[in-house]
């Protein structure tokens, strides 16, 4: 554990440097960095609701994005470790007219080397996402599009594998991705105030989003949560976040866990860093030492977030935003750096 004083000397340097971005706009949202389990620092900051004056706490709720992968991703080994399923299966077994099912694998899905096209990238998507889908309708949005390439052939992020990856858990557990969800995770882990976000069912504690304008800030474009689903539609607190991330850490200490299929390396991604399951690992070096960094951002409208861990250091960081702005990733980058100066 670090010691008091270190604690302190890193909680003031943490706290100026966001406050600073506070007076400006550029950063509205919560933080929490641990240690060993230990809370360095776990709060909010600038407004939950710009209109009605409500500040940001460590309980504020936001729309996690494409933070959803990894419980996707858990999800489905949870599936597979009960024998429900197994990742090389193809997509053909579970829709059976899929145009070259026999083709593409739960794996090239939960990689994002299927090949097939990223539903979020049409030009059709803005007026589409307004609209409430069934996921059979979702799955209709992308079905018959030509692949972008050979499944398996190499990697290219891709909202849609995670859309079937959230139809495929309907269908074998039988119950809603939402339900699925909140029962074998959430509910699991404690993490009583994550869930689905939907548009109608009230919410205590929840963020607005918006977006950055240098004139000033406006309320973001609307999404119908039926859209994102497994892809991107989950909420979540950097508190139970914390929940979380504890796991994946213990997790990924235990090699007898077939979950910890969720950190293996198993493609390249553009940056050349590499994707797992829901998650992206990055080889780093702090004071020449090598190091992990395991980590997953995600956006949606009016919100932007980050989650990552350190298992060397045991160190975990997360970040939510309800602004969608340019400087959000800048901002995670040097609050990491702030915090691993400190180690």
């Amino acid at each position: 554990m670090l010691n008091k004083e270190i604690k302190i000397n890193l909680e003031n340097k943490i706290e100026h440097y966001i406050n600073d971005l506070v007076k400006d706009n550029k950063f509205s949202g919560s933080v929490l960095i641990s240690v060993n389990g230990d809370k360095l620092l776990s709060r909010g900051y600038n407004k939950s609701n710009y209109e009605l004056l409500t500040d940001n706490t460590k309980d504020t709720k936001y729309r996690i994005g494409s933070l959803t992968k990894q419980f996707t991703a858990a999800a489905i080994l949870q599936l597979e470790k009960k024998g429900l399923l197994s990742i090389d299966d193809k997509l053909n077994k579970y829709i059976s007219d899929y145009p070259k099912g026999d083709e593409i694998s739960i794996h090239n899905l939960l990689t994002h080397t299927s090949g097939i096209f990223n539903y979020t990238d049409d030009e059709t998507f803005d007026s589409m996402m307004r609209k409430s889908h069934t996921i059979y309708e979702l799955i209709d949005e992308f079905k018959y599009k030509k692949l972008n390439f050979t499944p398996g052939e190499k990697y290219s992020y891709s909202n849609s594998g995670y859309i079937l990856l959230g139809y495929i858990i309907e269908k074998v557990s039988g119950i809603s991705y939402k339900d699925y969800v909140e029962k074998n995770i959430f509910n699991f882990l404690n993490m009583h105030d994550s869930g689905y976000s939907t548009d109608n069912k009230l919410l205590l504690n929840k963020a607005s989003g918006y977006d950055y304008h240098e004139a000033g800030l406006e309320n973001c474009t609307f999404i119908d949560m039926s859209v994102p689903h497994a892809a991107g539609a989950l909420h979540s607190t950097v508190e139970d976040l914390f929940l979380w991330n504890n796991y994946l850490l213990k997790l990924n200490k235990d090699n007898t866990d077939s979950l910890n299929k969720l950190f293996n390396r198993y493609v390249k991604t553009e940056e050349g860093d590499f994707y797992g399951y829901g998650l992206v690992i990055k080889d780093l070096k702090l004071k020449n030492k090598p190091f992990t960094s395991i980590s997953h951002y995600g956006g949606i409208d009016g919100f932007l977030s980050f989650s990552g861990i350190y298992p060397e250091y045991n160190l975990q960081i997360v970040v939510l935003n309800n602004l969608i702005s340019p400087f959000f990733q800048e901002i995670v980058e040097n609050i990491c750096s702030i915090t691993l100066d400190f180690l």
